[in-house]
């Protein structure tokens, strides 16, 4: 493996160990492992630190205002498109939408800034307890909160918000991820499809403070907050999100303009230009408005990657993400910061396309697996290989801090030379192609036309080709990647939409039975048509079974739920990534530990002139 990205498991462990302290992480977003950072890496966060400190010593006794101090200056590839926390995509999306919104639960940093805590944001208190099997549960809410108008934020904007997500009529995107995540709310799904009415869900309103939630199985109050802190279940505003309703109550245009959002959250937007430029204000009337030292954030949208290389070059932005060829330029630079992603980057397979039935045959899938050289693409990319679909920052056991890959069984699901045999895919392919009938196949991938998915794609162009002979071919179709979104997720209503493409899931560090969710049959965004009725009943053993706290259940249904992907290769895992940027002198990190991936890198960063 190259320089900067040796796997040490001593630190891996440490800092997994920190992480499950932490109780840090997204509970369900698109694409991202702990690593060793280089001994120049190293030195670099050592001497970022040291300036840090220094710094804040120049700030002494300086805290927080209504205002806040300097513009945080962003570049991204990736286009917001809308703000709606109840249709977002990709977890870019969700970073906006929860800079300029309110959860009832979120992760805040902890008193000495070291890692996070999962606290009430909207909620005054934790939850409330008010049955015996914990399937009851009273949550209070803060008095006082306003929108940016000065409107008042209540239960009744919560009971809005959560009857629009499950809305039959809208189809929202997220609806399944709040009806049945980490928490089964009673009748939600029912609701959603249309079997029951509004009144035989279990949300209910208990006065203007206080709601409440029942569930389907019994659970505890940090499993509610953790359902509740999925950046999916930001608050709507009633007006605004009817002010862009249609007539036959099936879209609105909430969240896609200025003319059609308000916020609550630590940011407002101060300007908007669709898909190009929005600029972000602090909100003097945020609750935790002295969490937050900026006093705004300005995003451009720059695809390409020497631009915003440039960008930074020139002091016009303030920390840029850097690509494989741009990180073995800067490799030794001490401002480089490493960021541990906690999801697989897998290929997708549609397994129903009609014009493509080979993709249903499970030894042909099985060929792709073993033909793909995992190690090479982590080489190219700076990235590590991957023959699994469980990150190694994943925690099976919170109180020993020990991660799923750690353990017997998953070393179990591991292959030789990271799953790479040509021998062994060549044999599989010429049985595919007997069994199928078929003398050729040209499949056709679908990818984001930037890094890394440009090198890895035309990698396996050429390698896949050179083990599975002259009958096999891969064509190539860049895209953008909300193009490319919707085109995967259109296989229910057009099953020829696509044939094999990229993925990658994004969820809490702590629950890695939790993660599998985006394989359920009942996931309302799913990326491929994977419905697996053994796969449902192991899922929902792990996340919601009376047995699901004794000793090796959940272990075990990790194991399985993975064996269940990637043996009959539904999907092809193929790397972890390692983000990697380089930071502007000027951006000073006051999280100690640092992690890009709840975004308080930025976030809670302060501007030093």
């Amino acid at each position: 493996m190259k320089k900067g990205i040796r796997v040490a498991a001593a630190l891996m462990a440490a800092a997994m160990m920190a992480a499950s302290l932490s109780g840090c992480g997204n509970s369900g977003q698109s694409v991202d492992e702990s690593i060793e950072f280089t001994e120049a890496a190293t030195e670099a966060t050592e001497a970022t630190e040291g300036a840090t400190e220094a710094a804040a010593d120049d700030k002494n006794g300086e805290t927080p205002t209504d205002e806040g101090y300097g513009i945080l200056r962003e570049a991204s590839v990736n286009k917001i498109g809308s703000l709606n926390p109840l249709t977002y995509i990709n977890s870019y999306s969700s970073t906006q939408i929860k800079r300029c919104s309110l959860l009832l639960y979120t992760y805040f940093p902890n008193e000495d800034n070291t890692f996070c805590t999962l606290s009430g944001e909207l909620a005054a208190e934790d939850p409330i307890q008010v049955d015996e099997e914990g399937k009851v549960w009273q949550i209070k809410l803060r008095d006082g909160v306003v929108w940016e108008n000065g409107d008042v934020l209540n239960a009744d904007d919560v009971l809005y918000t959560w009857q629009m997500m499950l809305d039959p009529k809208l189809a929202n995107l997220r609806a399944s991820n709040f009806a049945k995540d980490v928490i089964e709310i009673e009748n939600a799904l029912n609701y959603f499809q249309g079997g029951c009415t509004w009144e035989e869900v279990g949300l209910k309103k208990i006065d203007d403070l206080t709601v409440e939630i029942h569930t389907v199985s019994g659970h505890d109050a940090r499993e509610v907050m953790t359902h509740l802190a999925h950046p999916a279940n930001c608050i709507i505003n009633e007006e605004y999100y009817e002010k862009g309703m249609n007539a036959d109550r099936t879209e609105t245009l909430y969240g896609t303009s200025e003319e059609y959002w308000i916020s609550a959250g630590p940011f407002t937007v101060e300007s908007w230009t669709n898909d190009a430029e929005i600029n972000f204000k602090k909100n003097p009337n945020y609750i935790f408005k002295d969490k937050i030292w900026l006093a705004g954030i300005n995003i451009k949208v720059v695809e390409d990657a020497s631009t915003q290389m440039q960008l930074f070059d020139n002091g016009e932005i303030d920390y840029v993400k850097l690509s494989a060829e741009n990180f073995q330029r800067y490799e030794e630079d001490p401002r480089i910061l490493q960021s541990p992603s906690n999801s697989v980057t897998h290929i997708t397979i549609n397994t129903v396309n009609p014009n493509q039935p080979i993709l249903a045959n499970e030894k042909f899938r099985q060929a792709l697996f073993y033909a793909t050289d995992r190690q090479s693409i982590a080489n190219l990319t700076y990235n590590l290989p991957a023959d699994y679909i469980v990150p190694t920052t994943h925690i099976i056991d919170l109180e020993a801090g020990l991660s799923f890959r750690d353990t017997e069984e998953g070393q179990a699901n591991l292959h030789e030379n990271n799953g790479y045999d040509p021998e062994k895919a060549k044999q599989l392919f010429e049985e595919a192609l007997a069994e199928t009938g078929i003398d050729k196949v040209s499949l056709t991938m679908i990818y984001n036309d930037t890094a890394p998915q440009t090198t890895m794609s035309e990698f396996l162009q050429q390698s896949w080709p050179q083990v599975l002979g002259d009958k096999f071919e891969l064509k190539l179709q860049a895209m953008p990647s909300s193009q490319r979104g919707d085109l995967m997720r259109s296989w229910t209503t057009k099953p020829d939409s696509y044939e094999i493409s990229w993925g990658g899931w994004v969820s809490t560090d702590l629950m890695p039975w939790n993660a599998f969710k985006y394989w359920t049959s009942y996931y309302s965004a799913k990326n491929e048509p994977y419905i697996n009725e053994e796969f449902d009943q192991v899922f929902d053993e792990a996340n919601f079974g009376t047995n699901r706290f004794e000793e090796g259940v959940r272990l075990n249904d990790v194991a399985k739920m993975e064996n269940l992907l990637v043996e009959p290769a539904v999907i092809i895992p193929v790397i972890e990534t390692v983000d990697k940027y380089l930071k502007a002198d000027r951006l000073e990190l006051t999280m100690k530990n640092w992690a890009n991936r709840v975004e308080w890198g930025w976030d809670y960063a302060k501007i030093v002139e």
